[in-house]
C-alpha cells in the first residue's frame, strides 16, 4: 500500500509542478507581449528622432568639437557588460557575454588597456569563471538606490 500512496503523491507533485510551470509561461508571454507592444509604439518616435538628427546634421555642416571627433591615440577603453541577475531571459545573457568576450579580446589584440565593468549576476559569474581579474562589478541596479548620496 505504501508504494501506491507514494505513486499517488508523486503524480500530484508532478501535476502541481506542471501547473506552476504553465503559469510561469503565461506570465512570461504576457510580459513579452506588453514590452513588444511598447517597442512597436515607440517605433514612430524613434523614426522621428532619427529624421530630426539627420536634418540637424545636414543643416549644421561640419561641427568641430573634441567630443565628436574619433580619438585614435587612446590606450584605454571601458567595456560595460549588462546582464540579468537570473536566467529567465532566453539567450540574452549568453549573447551578451559572448559578444562581450569577443569585443574584449579584440580590444586587447589592438593593444588597448580594457577596463571591464559588469552589471548583473550572470555576467559577473561568467567573467569570474573565465578568470578575468581586471573587472569591476555591480550585482544589480538596486545597489545604487540604497547607497546614501
Amino acid at each position: 500500500m505504501a508504494k501506491a500512496r507514494a505513486i499517488i503523491k508523486r503524480r500530484k507533485a508532478v501535476s502541481n509542478i506542471r501547473k506552476i510551470t504553465r503559469t510561469m509561461q503565461l506570465i512570461a508571454t504576457a510580459r513579452f507581449q506588453r514590452f513588444h507592444q511598447r517597442a512597436v509604439r515607440a517605433k514612430a518616435y524613434t523614426a522621428g528622432i532619427t529624421e530630426l538628427v539627420e536634418e540637424l546634421a545636414a543643416v549644421a555642416g561640419r561641427i568641430s568639437h573634441p567630443l565628436l571627433q574619433a580619438n585614435r591615440d587612446v590606450g584605454r577603453c571601458v567595456l560595460l557588460v549588462i546582464t540579468s541577475n537570473r536566467g529567465l531571459c532566453g539567450g540574452y545573457n549568453s549573447n551578451v557575454m559572448r559578444t562581450g568576450v569577443e569585443v574584449l579580446d579584440e580590444h586587447r589584440r589592438d593593444g588597448l588597456d580594457v577596463d571591464l565593468h559588469m552589471v548583473g549576476k550572470k555576467g559577473i559569474s561568467h567573467f569570474r569563471f573565465l578568470g578575468d581579474r581586471r573587472r569591476r562589478s555591480t550585482p544589480s541596479s538596486k545597489a545604487h538606490r540604497n547607497t546614501p548620496t
